[in-house]
């Protein structure tokens, strides 16, 4: 299979590359730098982050600086020998082959792969508790029980109890990406998915995927592999027409009017966000990073509205309500990803004033990777703003109060860090039940914000980085999760324990104690250590002074438990297990430590 996908690199087309997302900083810079339109390679993308990052802080929470990283180790491996990244087509294309492959050699499938999690957790030590990465939320409007959700590499998932358990939908979909989700108001059987990772490019896309069976199965529609963009988030099916579809994507807004059979693209630019206007679908939104577009035709034709709008920002991001029709909210990130204001439109999105430009609301300076703006259906001066936490309005932004905090995970409003959407939906006789899709969840509140409660228990989504196995009991286990900490294995249930937080990268398990558990964070800025599986954490070994660590910074353990890391020097962990003993000079930082286990002088 990695063969045959890396002979197709070669012929890699202008299609769908998996670009890291294009509203970041570096990548900004490198546009206005670069003469030709043709993709840039791995390696310039690569370059531009790591000139960004000599004149930055990438230690700042909200910096930025992780999302491209996590990127970066996803698709390294996979870059041909032009420095190209393979396309959507060039992937499925390979996939098909291996299918044939598989018919033709008619072999029977002996594997018995079980699920081991983490289907649930149990915060016991992380400063930022939670399980997987959320990108969107969508209800079944005909059976306000029926919740779907999509990961940015962990498919789309189905509740039929208000998010109690979670059932996944795309496991034999070879793109599990999904940033955008549609259900016909007509026909709950009927689901569109708008494939890939819109935010941080984990996957790209494939285009637009169409179920019949409430998401049984699924075909290509006429937006599929051979001709998607590369990213795509929001997507609509008219309310009364479900032959009519709309999405959103970094190539422009896309219309269909024979239930996805064909798309034409109607509306050009990085669409970032659209929305329906409630009660008039031929009224429709869309922004690109700094420009607002109004439509009354049902996206035959915009108009792009400059009276009050923001401009030279970097991202917009835009919502509605059913409270006032008339209303339209902006939420906008300067080019730097500070804040730049929250506007409001009182007709139709003619024009806009702005409610707020002080409060900073983002806190960070990654609105490029995560933004999100959602307005109450029952008051249209009640809106939730979000980049790292939540913030509440009662004024239609013209004040905000700040709802919880990412590194409070004990809070009652607590929601991890890194918000991608908020949204709130009149269900489940509750008035305005809002959601926020994050780093770390989904999660719910039905009071406004005063209490949330978690729905990503049942949710398999975890992006690990690594794992490593007790060799003496295999109900003993430890990962490093993305932006998730660390988590331990430790009852064979499905039942993990988070016991330190950040991004969980490389692990170890003491041969001669199954219950001594070692964990690095990025960069192997800490090592966090638990001698009780995961229970809680026990120790600590910082950094070495004056050493440097890949974004995985390797970690093993020799026959007789001694634990080793891979700085640009190899370090052992002392007697005490509070520090670093210096073994040898690397010159660079290792990818990966290897000890023979019949001898622990091999290495």
């Amino acid at each position: 299979m990695r063969r045959i996908l890396l002979a197709l690199c070669l012929t890699v087309g202008l299609t769908a590359f998996a670009q890291f997302n294009e509203s970041a900083p570096w990548m900004q810079q490198l546009k206005q730098q670069r003469s030709t339109n043709y993709p840039p390679t791995f390696q310039e993308v690569q370059q531009a982050f790591n000139d960004y990052w000599k004149t930055h802080d990438p230690n700042v929470k909200g910096s930025g600086y992780k999302p491209f990283k996590r990127w970066e180790y996803i698709w390294e491996t996979v870059v041909d020998e032009e420095g190209y990244l393979p396309t959507s087509q060039d992937k499925w294309i390979a996939w098909e082959h291996r299918n044939e492959m598989a018919r033709q050699m008619a072999s029977t499938d002996l594997s018995n792969w079980q699920a081991l999690g983490p289907v649930t957790h149990t915060n016991t030590g992380s400063w930022s508790s939670g399980q997987a990465r959320i990108n969107v939320i969508q209800v079944d409007p005909s059976n306000t029980s029926t919740w779907y959700i999509g990961a940015p590499a962990g498919g789309l998932w189905k509740s039929t109890n208000s998010g109690g358990s979670w059932t996944p939908m795309t496991d034999n979909l070879p793109q599990i990406g999904v940033s955008g989700i549609a259900i016909d108001y007509a026909n709950s059987n009927i689901v569109y998915i708008a494939t890939g990772d819109d935010d941080g490019a984990d996957t790209q896309s494939a285009g637009i995927f169409k179920s019949t069976d409430g998401g049984t199965t699924w075909a290509e529609t006429g937006l599929n592999p051979s001709n998607s963009p590369s990213s795509m988030n929001e997507i609509y099916i008219h309310p009364s027409n479900s032959n009519i579809l709309w999405v959103a994507t970094n190539s422009g807004l896309y219309k269909s009017t024979d239930a996805g059979v064909s798309w034409v693209n109607k509306l050009s630019g990085n669409i970032k966000d659209m929305k329906l206007k409630p009660g008039d679908p031929n009224t429709i939104y869309a922004v690109t990073p700094n420009q607002f577009f109004k439509s009354t035709d049902a996206a035959e034709s915009f108009t792009q509205i400059t009276s009050g709008v923001p401009s030279g920002g970097g991202r917009m991001v835009i919502d509605v309500t059913v409270a006032n029709a008339d209303y339209v909210y902006i939420l906008s990130a300067n080019t730097d990803w500070s804040f730049q204001g929250v506007y409001r439109s009182t007709n139709s999105g003619t024009s806009f004033s702005a409610r707020n430009t002080s409060t900073n609301v983002l806190e960070s300076s990654q609105a490029w990777f995560d933004l999100a703006l959602g307005v109450s259906p029952t008051n249209a001066n009640e809106l939730y703003v979000g980049c790292l936490n939540v913030w509440k309005s009662t004024s239609g932004g013209s004040a905000f109060t700040k709802l919880n905090s990412w590194s409070n995970p004990s809070g009652a409003s607590y929601t991890h860090a890194d918000i991608h959407m908020i949204r709130a939906f009149d269900i489940d006789g509750i008035r305005n039940r809002m959601f926020v899709c994050s780093d770390g969840g989904i999660y719910s509140s039905t009071n406004g914000g005063s209490n949330f409660s978690d729905h990503t228990a049942g949710v398999q989504a975890s992006q690990f980085y690594k794992i490593a196995v007790s060799p003496t009991n295999v109900n003993k286990m430890m990962g490093g999760l993305q932006d998730n900490g660390g988590h331990a294995y430790d009852n064979g249930n499905g039942n993990w324990q988070n016991y330190y937080g950040a991004d969980g990268m490389d692990t170890a398990i003491n041969p001669n104690d199954e219950n001594k558990y070692y964990g690095f964070i990025q960069n192997g800025g800490g090592l966090y250590i638990s001698s009780t599986a995961g229970a809680s954490s026990t120790g600590y070994a910082g950094q070495p002074s004056g050493s440097s660590g890949n974004w995985v910074t390797p970690l093993a353990a020799n026959s007789s438990g001694q634990i080793f890391a891979g700085y640009n020097r190899l370090y052992r962990l002392n007697g005490t297990e509070n520090g670093w003993i210096s073994q040898a000079n690397l010159g660079s930082p290792a990818s990966l430590i290897e000890i023979a286990p019949s001898n622990d002088a091999r290495m």
